[in-house]
């Protein structure tokens, strides 16, 4: 530690241990080596100075497939609201809805598709959380500071019943709550109060246009800006595949891949 790595005097080591600086230098460092930001010092330098991180849950599919069409989460929605957190401090935990290893759809980690961010979670080694992701079943509202609902066509298939009941819990305690694209998908069955949550509050998410675009109109449950509309949201559009993003309050929503890190922004500004 501190006083036994630097000359200290007795006066010394008593006035660092009546503030506890060792114990609070200690506790970012171990944070820092658990997050694993792009700059640690920084990191460090503002967890002394702001106290304990936010607390960010970003939850994911666990449905590696809807029907017949194989698919899963979107990497670019895990990874770049990921860095976007860490880079700014949170501590960020990944979940799914049953836990365990998180289907990737391969399609957004084509050519196409992958991004520099989906790159950087290979190269640092990141990607092996996607093996050990929390069940929701063990994710407490009062553990966190928001929690962002990634896309990907697995969420069709289990967020509209998996993921109310929390949403509907960490609205109503005053979180933030956010969601990406086919994220939305946990919204639908989601209350505020005796009214659906997205219900005269803006909205961003997958637009119909862009399904039909992707080809799986008829793959889908529903159509999901038909439904957030019919669930009484001001859904607020934008052109296919260009960032989208929009914060009503502690409800903030982004429309497709392309608005990962700008929805991701917007929940900072939500939690400051």
């Amino acid at each position: 530690m501190l006083s036994k790595r630097v000359p200290v005097s007795a006066d010394g080591k008593a006035y660092l241990e009546q503030h506890k600086v060792e114990e609070k230098i200690a506790e970012a460092v171990i944070a820092a080596i658990k997050q694993r930001p792009e700059d640690p010092l920084t990191f460090i330098g503002e967890f002394l100075t702001k106290g304990a991180p936010k607390r960010v849950v970003i939850l994911t599919t666990s449905s590696d497939s809807m029907g017949d069409h194989k698919t899963g989460a979107w990497s670019e929605e895990i990874t770049g609201p990921y860095y976007k957190f860490v880079d700014a401090g949170c501590e960020v935990t990944l979940a799914s809805i049953t836990g365990g290893a998180i289907p990737i759809d391969a399609g957004s980690l084509s050519e196409t598709f992958k991004t520099a961010n989906d790159t950087r979670f290979e190269t640092s080694g990141d990607i092996a959380k996607l093996q050990t992701s929390t069940p929701l079943a063990g994710i407490a509202v009062d553990k966190f500071d928001c929690i962002f609902l990634a896309g990907g066509h697995g969420t069709c298939v289990d967020f509209p019943g998996g993921a109310a009941e929390i949403v509907t819990k960490a609205y109503a305690a005053g979180k933030v709550v956010a969601a990406v694209c086919h994220g939305s998908m946990g919204f639908v069955k989601a209350m505020d109060g005796d009214k659906p949550l997205v219900a005269g509050k803006k909205v961003a998410a997958f637009s119909d246009a862009e399904e039909g675009q992707v080809q799986l109109t008829e793959k889908v449950p529903f159509l999901l800006e038909t439904k957030l509309k019919e669930l009484g949201a001001d859904y607020v559009p934008s052109d296919p595949w260009s960032e989208n993003a929009v914060a009503d309050g502690k409800l903030v929503t982004g429309q497709n891949p392309q608005s990962s890190v700008r929805c991701a922004a917007l929940c900072l500004e939500a939690m400051a």
